[in-house]
């Protein structure tokens, strides 16, 4: 059994959080929310390298993880851990305009599957660097669009594929809380959107909220600051006629909800719960519970490393592959180029 040398370049919490117990003893067998508890889950990856510009960033991950790997070696150069560590899976958790250069230089090194958080960049252009050269490289390109990991939403895609209420129609992607987003949370809304539809996008018109009026490319902060970037409302039309409304606003009341549309059935899927509600007649509808694996499943990122390990070992497809992940970031974009262009319908591809 091949153990693979991994390494995380960016230590903010969805780098480096660690599960805990309600004691508050940090514990092994909890669903982990990071790219650091998915490696400790796999008993196929090695934690060896750690990167981060802060050096207090570096101390706390020791503490934090110092009983599980306590010989890693610390970094605040990316490329001098690339050189010396020489990984086989590199996780890129950075602010989002820089995931392309170390992606680049990763599949240029040693490493033999990438790990990169979403959105996969911030131009179309660097998305298509980073799916160049890892397909040159022969290297795996995944990007960390969580819920393409989850199980409930795979039993839902199998719902809608099976025919059993007939064809997807249209969609509303319910996005609500403080870090409503378009390039946080957002980002895994549309691409949720891209995943039931199973289309390319056609055209959109979309509006951001109230105070980015020149908004017209991404301007924020890499997530820390919720002020530093929009919200959205967009209207989507998708190849195979599937239509999509992207719902979102910054509120206190936060969640992700999708409702799908079929033609005898309407489902709502979201990470608390999943529903089937069918119709006899206006004033008669049944209510269905689809039930989740969930708890017993390999998840979130744990899904996403242990699938890289898996095609690794037996080759195979990803879940969320850097071709995936830049037809959301297409969208993502597309929204700033309708909103600056006063609600413009903007087709796509973008030229």
């Amino acid at each position: 059994m091949e153990v693979y040398k991994s390494v995380i370049v960016g230590l903010t919490g969805i780098g480096a959080r660690r599960p805990e117990s309600a004691s508050g003893i940090p514990v092994y067998g909890e669903v982990g929310r990071s790219h650091a508890a998915a490696y400790h889950q796999h008993p196929q990856t090695d934690v060896v390298g750690i990167c981060d510009i802060r050096p207090e960033a570096l101390s706390e991950f020791k503490d934090l993880w110092g009983d599980v790997w306590p010989d890693v070696r610390c970094y605040t150069d990316y490329q001098e851990l690339l050189e010396h560590e020489q990984p086989d899976i590199v996780s890129v958790v950075t602010p989002d305009h820089l995931h392309a250069d170390i992606t680049i230089e990763a599949a240029r090194g040693s490493a033999r599957a990438v790990l990169c958080e979403k959105p996969i960049a911030t131009t179309l252009a660097d998305a298509d660097r980073m799916i160049e050269v890892t397909a040159e490289e022969g290297v795996l390109l995944s990007v960390e669009h969580t819920r393409r990991w989850s199980h409930e939403f795979h039993l839902v895609r199998q719902l809608i594929r099976s025919g059993t209420y007939g064809s997807l129609r249209n969609m509303v992607a319910n996005l609500y809380g403080p870090r409503a987003m378009l390039f946080r949370n957002g980002t895994h809304t549309v691409d949720m959107i891209c995943f039931f539809a199973e289309s390319d996008p056609e055209w959109l018109t979309a509006a951001l909220e109230p105070g980015f009026e020149g908004y017209g490319e991404y301007l924020g902060d890499g997530g820390h600051d919720p002020a530093s970037e929009p919200s959205a409302n967009a209207f989507i039309q998708f190849a195979n006629g599937v239509r999509a409304y992207y719902n979102s606003a910054k509120s206190n009341f936060t969640g992700m909800q999708f409702e799908l549309l079929l033609d005898d059935a309407r489902i709502e899927v979201s990470d608390r719960r999943t529903v089937v509600i069918t119709s006899s007649g206006y004033l008669n509808w049944s209510y269905q519970d689809m039930v989740s694996d969930r708890a017993y499943a390999m998840v979130h990122q744990a899904g996403a490393v242990a699938e890289l390990v898996q095609v690794l070992d037996h080759g195979g497809t990803l879940a969320s592959p850097g071709t995936k992940a830049r037809q959301s970031l297409e969208i993502l974009l597309a929204m700033l180029q309708s909103h600056v262009e006063g609600n413009a319908k903007v087709a796509m591809p973008l030229a």
